[in-house]
């Protein structure tokens, strides 16, 4: 029986699994002033990627 093949720059599903409730949320620090609310401008990039 063969293996499941993933390229090396792939996540596979199930190795995503595991590893997201490692991977910390970010967070806005309280202590700096911000030129804009939360949740303005670019959209962050996916931590998956």
């Amino acid at each position: 029986m063969a293996k499941a093949h993933a390229n090396s720059w792939e996540v596979t599903d199930a190795f995503w699994a595991r590893v997201e409730p490692l991977v910390p949320k970010p967070q806005r620090d309280p202590n700096k002033l911000y030129k804009r609310s939360a949740g303005a401008g670019r959209p962050p990039k996916s931590a998956r990627l």
